[in-house]
């Protein structure tokens, strides 16, 4: 077949105020979250989403065009949704060792602070005001505990929040403090992992796909992902592996139909992920239901647990999306971040120790920002002007996707 690029950069580019228009429509209907990272998958016969995330990290590997950029889209996103607030909390993930995740929040407090007050708070309960960690030699950080005095956030200092903007995913749940606020919090606890769901996202953007694809004329596999899910899996004991096994069968099955229906000479695969997972934990490559049945302890041990030391039990089974994309001839994976469902930057994860059909995320990985990259250290299939309008629209889409989750489920 053609090089999807190609073909997609044609018919976005041709049908670009249909699109957009798609697109002021929905978000008037389901307001876009203050933030999104997607991570995209480019297989040289689609392209598409593999991961959505609510609360991302990484804005710190954004390159100084692009935080900018994300600056004067946050203040315009604040000036019209949150008018009054002038001070803002962040509450992070608890990773005081995790120093590039460190970085990330005094980056995303820049992004933010362009005309408000912001304080980076925490939830870790055995600090008795504030914590200042070293990141680095030139970069420090200072962490606030956090109280709730009736039913709003403020420091112990007296610093209270008329925003709290939340990146701190709540995979183990809403601690109290966060419950029953009066102060507004974006985005939403509800889209934490231990309520939302990897299967119920990509259900909800498949359907987007299908009617952005309809009024565009594309096929919309080409920027979709076949996909089920499978709950009450136990990889410690193994119950539930039949019923496993079978959903990867059934769903290589349907990803062969398309593959014989494009012309495309290669064998289907799956991932076998948790349905509430992140970091890039519990991710396992399968090609058959066989090698469910046949796994041994090492991958066992892998898929049991997720962040917070939490049985994985619901499972996602997801077409198998092969990386074609290089930087500087290594296997990479296109990221783009959103605020306010505009594109701020594309990022792209290389890691030099996995293959092409290998999640990228994992430790060893470096990160490079697609504008600060000269011709001669991509292979990406198209200039880069053309290939940022691509990501954008497929990114836009998953956005869009968890617009419509965080309506649902508030």
């Amino acid at each position: 077949m053609t090089n999807i690029l190609e073909t997609l950069y044609k018919v976005f580019d041709e049908n670009f105020d249909k699109i957009e228009k798609f697109f002021n429509d929905k978000f008037t209907q389901t307001p876009a979250l203050i933030y999104n990272s997607c991570d995209l998958r480019h297989s040289g016969f689609k392209i598409c989403p593999i991961d959505t995330n609510c609360f991302p990290a990484g804005f710190n590997n954004l390159g100084e065009e692009s935080k900018f950029i994300a600056k004067e889209i946050a203040a315009q996103y604040l000036s019209e949704n949150f008018p009054d607030a002038k001070k803002i909390i962040i509450i992070p993930e608890n990773h005081t060792r995790n120093f590039r995740y460190l970085a990330n929040i005094l980056d995303l407090a820049e992004i933010l602070s362009d005309s408000v007050e912001v304080v980076i708070g925490t939830l870790i309960d055995d600090i008795e005001n504030k914590i200042t960690l070293e990141i680095d030699e030139n970069k420090t950080i200072e962490l606030s505990k956090l109280q709730k005095v009736n039913g709003k956030i403020q420091t112990f200092d007296g610093f209270e929040a008329d925003l709290i903007v939340l990146n701190n995913d709540l995979t183990d749940g809403v601690p109290e403090i966060l419950q029953n606020l009066e102060s507004p919090i974006s985005p939403s606890t509800n889209l934490g992992w231990h309520n939302r769901t990897k299967s119920d996202h990509f259900d909800i953007y498949n359907d987007l796909s299908k009617e952005l694809s309809e009024l565009i004329g594309i096929d919309p596999w080409l920027i979709s992902s076949i996909h089920t899910s499978c709950l009450d899996i136990n990889f410690k004991t193994q119950e539930g592996f039949d019923r496993l096994s079978t959903k990867v069968d059934e769903t290589i099955a349907l990803i062969k139909v398309k593959y014989q229906e494009f012309g495309i000479n290669e064998e289907p695969y799956v991932y076998v992920k948790a349905d509430n997972g992140t970091y890039g934990m519990a991710i396992w490559p399968v090609s058959s239901g066989n090698e469910i049945l046949s796994i041994n302890k090492k991958n066992r041990n892998k898929m049991n647990m997720i962040k917070g030391s939490i049985q994985n039990t619901k499972i996602l089974i997801q077409e198998g999306i092969k990386t074609i994309d290089r930087i500087n001839n290594k296997f990479a994976e296109p990221m783009t971040y959103l605020v306010n469902a505009k594109v701020v930057g594309n990022l792209f994860r290389v890691n030099e120790g996995r293959d092409e059909k290998s999640s990228l995320n994992s430790p060893g990985a470096s990160f490079f920002d697609l504008r600060n990259l000269q011709d001669d250290n991509i292979t990406l299939g198209l200039t880069k002007e053309k290939i940022a309008l691509i990501y954008g629209v497929v990114a836009r889409l998953a956005a869009l996707a968890t617009s419509v989750e965080n309506i649902k489920n508030n």
